[in-house]
């Protein structure tokens, strides 16, 4: 028996259990690694949470995978088990389909419903998770997050600790000029990346530009001769976005809010200045569906990518970027970057 422990006993963590279940061979997961003290000494899905320092010592001969999906997080993780003398240990789903000259680092996991085609690289501890599919002569760096759903067309060469939300497409490049996605970049959900990204930047949602964190939004061309918009009960503005209950809309200056965007502001919405939303979005106040209601706030040079949900009660912090096709149900805190179904935060950002 290989005895497994999974650094992490949260979703991701759980749905790395279950894959190495349905593996089916000789390993065996002891225990998940967590550093939350509240966690540690109970059990999930009758696999028990240690901390490290009792796995070091109950499990010195396990080998660890990450059930982190955050690709910082999971390096800094990986780095400490290392230094501790762990070894790792990689699994791929037994569905898996993909050729012989796939070459796979140490550490990676690969969950269900996959396809690697040919001739592709994949660094250590990365994560690419379900039903994606992946071209020839693609390149994934060490610590690179697939979330669900994302393809990758082929010769697209990824960096080191790259996170592509779920959903995402990047189209192909050229064996001659292929498309590059540099370190630490990060891919929003349901993103279409149609050309290369620099390192650190975020590519928001569609084909539209990437969002650059660090430019201020005083400088943006189409905020110089902005003005109040003039906004009617239930009827478009001339940008074609709706209010209802207009009375609770609380409009900050040089903000910019994409066509199609729906606003309830019945509990009230508070909108900061220089502000941007991106088309089909929807802000509620109130959600006749589970009877939530509550005020939101969205403050001051948040960006809110395309065709994202934010939902009663929450506060998207200053300077912070939601990825575009995102379910915003909860707080986020300033200067970080957030993304997925529901919001994750993947990213803290640098201050302006």
């Amino acid at each position: 028996m290989k005895k497994i422990a999974i650094y992490g006993a949260s979703g991701f963590g759980r749905e790395v259990a279950w894959l190495i279940q349905s593996c089916k061979d000789e390993r065996k997961v002891v225990c998940f690694i967590d550093d939350d003290e509240k966690k540690q000494g109970t059990t999930i899905n009758q696999i028990p949470i240690f901390s490290f320092t009792q796995t070091l010592s109950g499990h010195p001969d396990a080998r660890i995978i990450a059930g982190v999906g955050i690709p910082k997080v999971r390096e800094k993780l990986m780095t400490n088990a290392m230094q501790a003398g762990f070894e790792f240990d990689t699994v791929i789903h037994p569905e898996t389909k993909m050729s012989e000259w796939v070459e796979i680092g140490k550490g990676t996991v690969i969950c269900a419903g996959n396809i690697l085609t040919t001739n592709i690289q994949i660094g250590e501890h990365v994560q690419i998770n379900l039903s994606c599919t992946i071209g020839h002569d693609v390149i994934l760096g060490d610590y690179t997050t697939v979330s669900p759903g994302v393809h990758i067309s082929g010769c697209v060469h990824c960096g080191k600790r790259v996170y592509i939300g779920t959903g995402a497409v990047i189209i192909n490049g050229t064996s001659h000029d292929p498309i590059i996605i540099g370190d630490d970049a990060i891919i929003g959900a349901g993103a279409c990346v149609t050309k290369s990204i620099q390192s650190g930047q975020v590519w928001g949602g569609g084909t539209s530009q990437t969002a650059e964190i660090r430019q201020k939004n005083e400088n943006i061309e189409r905020f110089q001769n902005w003005q109040y918009p003039e906004i009617e009960e239930g009827k478009p503005t001339k940008y074609n976005w709706v209010v209802q209950n207009k009375d609770g809309l609380k409009l900050g200056y040089k903000t910019d809010i994409g066509a199609f965007t729906y606003i309830n502001a019945k509990y009230g919405v508070v909108i900061e200045d220089f502000v941007q939303i991106g088309s089909h979005c929807s802000v509620y106040s109130v959600s006749t569906i589970d009877n939530k209601k509550g005020k939101v706030v969205l403050k001051k040079n948040c960006r809110i990518g395309s065709h994202s949900v934010v939902m009663p009660g929450v506060t998207v912090g200053e300077n912070s970027i939601i990825g575009a096709f995102s379910f915003v149900n909860s707080d986020i805190p300033d200067n970080v970057t957030a993304t997925g179904i529901p919001v994750k935060i993947i990213k803290k950002n640098q201050e302006f």
